[in-house]
C-alpha cells in the first residue's frame, strides 16, 4: 500500500502527466465524480445541490504545493470569492484550504498573512451555520506550523479549524491540546507515504489509531469543553464505532459530523444523513484537478476502476 501510495503522489506532482490528463477529454469524466465545478460558479450550484439533499459542503479551491505569487494571489481571491458567495445564499461559510496553497512555500510568514485575510473574510460572510476555515494537514514537514496557524487565528478570535491525522505518533499529545482548546477537529487516518519513525503503517495499526483518537474526541472532557469532532473517513466500521462512543458519552446529533469526499461512496453518504447523523462533503473546484483526483486512487486501489469506466465513457 505505501508503495502505490508513493506511486499515485509522483503522479499527481508531475507537471507533464498533470498537463496531458488535464487536456484529456475522457479523462474529464473522471474528474467530475470527484470535482464539484471548473470553478466558483460551478462550485456554489453543487454545494446547493447537497443542501437539498442533506448534505453539507467544505469548498476547496484545487492547487498545492504553490510557489508562484500569481498563484497564491488566484487562490486567496477565489477562496474569498466563494466566501461571499456561500453566505448569499444561506449556506455553510465553510472553506478548506492547504497552507501550502497560501504561501508556505515561500513563507509561513506571507501564509499567515494570507490565511488571516481569508480566515476574516469567512468571519464577515458568516450566518447561523457552521462557519469556519478549516486548515487542511499535508505532510509530516508542516505540522507543526499548521498547528501554530491554528492556534494563531484563535488567538485572533477567528473562525478557524484543523486537521489531524491519526497515524502519526505525535497525534496523542496534539489532541489533547486541541480538546483544551475546544477546538473543531477534523480527523484522518493519514494518507501520506511517512516513515515508520513518524507514523504507523500498517493498516491495523492505522485503524487503532484512528479509533483512540475517536476516544478522544468524543469524551465527556472534550464535550464540556465545547469540542465539535469531524471525522473524515469513508470507512463505516470507524464511522458506527463514533457513533457508539458518542450515544455512550451523551454526545446529541448535531455536535459533531462525519465528512467523507465528494464522489466516494455516495450511496452510504445519503443512508448516513438519512438516520440523522451530519454528513459534510469536502467539494473542490478549479481546473487543476489531475493531481487531487488520482491522490484519491492513491488512497483506494478501488477507485482505480472509476478512471477505466471514465476512459470508456462507462461513467460509473
Amino acid at each position: 500500500m505505501l508503495l502505490w501510495q508513493k506511486m499515485m503522489i509522483g503522479l499527481a506532482r508531475s507537471e507533464s502527466v498533470t498537463r496531458r490528463m488535464q487536456e484529456s477529454r475522457y479523462m474529464a469524466r473522471f474528474a467530475r465524480r470527484f470535482v464539484g465545478g471548473r470553478d466558483g460558479v460551478e462550485g456554489l450550484k453543487r454545494a446547493q445541490a447537497l443542501r437539498e439533499q442533506n448534505l453539507s459542503a467544505s469548498l476547496f479551491y484545487l492547487g498545492e504545493y504553490v510557489a508562484d505569487p500569481r498563484e497564491i494571489e488566484t487562490t486567496r481571491r477565489a477562496l474569498c470569492e466563494i466566501a461571499q458567495g456561500l453566505g448569499r445564499s444561506g449556506l455553510d461559510v465553510h472553506l478548506s484550504v492547504d497552507p501550502t496553497q497560501l504561501g508556505a512555500m515561500i513563507s509561513w510568514e506571507a501564509c499567515r498573512e494570507n490565511v488571516t485575510a481569508l480566515a476574516r473574510k469567512v468571519a464577515a460572510n458568516a450566518g447561523a451555520g457552521r462557519d469556519v476555515l478549516m486548515l487542511d494537514m499535508e505532510d509530516s514537514s508542516v505540522t507543526e506550523p499548521t498547528l501554530d496557524l491554528y492556534y494563531f487565528l484563535r488567538g485572533e478570535g477567528l473562525p478557524a479549524a484543523v486537521t489531524v491525522q491519526a497515524y502519526l505518533h505525535r497525534t496523542p499529545g496534539d489532541l489533547a491540546r486541541l480538546v483544551a482548546d475546544g477546538a473543531m477537529v477534523r480527523l484522518v487516518k493519514g494518507a501520506f507515504a511517512e516513515s515508520g519513525k513518524k507514523a504507523v503503517t500498517g493498516r491495523h495499526d492505522r485503524d487503532e489509531a484512528y479509533r483512540k483518537a475517536i476516544v478522544t474526541l468524543l469524551s465527556p472532557e472534550a464535550r464540556e469543553r465545547g469540542v465539535y469532532p469531524v471525522f473524515g473517513t469513508h470507512d463505516h466500521r470507524m464511522v458506527a464505532f463514533a457513533e457508539h462512543v458518542a450515544a455512550t458519552n451523551g454526545w446529541r446529533r448535531g455536535q459533531w459530523e462525519v465528512e467523507m469526499l465528494l464522489g466516494v461512496r455516495p450511496a452510504y453518504q445519503r443512508e448516513l444523513a438519512a438516520r440523522g447523523v451530519a454528513v459534510r462533503l469536502y467539494l473542490p473546484f478549479g481546473r487543476d484537478w489531475w493531481p487531487y483526483s488520482i491522490r484519491r486512487v492513491g488512497e483506494n486501489p478501488k477507485n482505480l476502476g472509476f478512471v477505466f469506466r471514465s476512459m470508456l465513457g462507462r461513467g460509473e
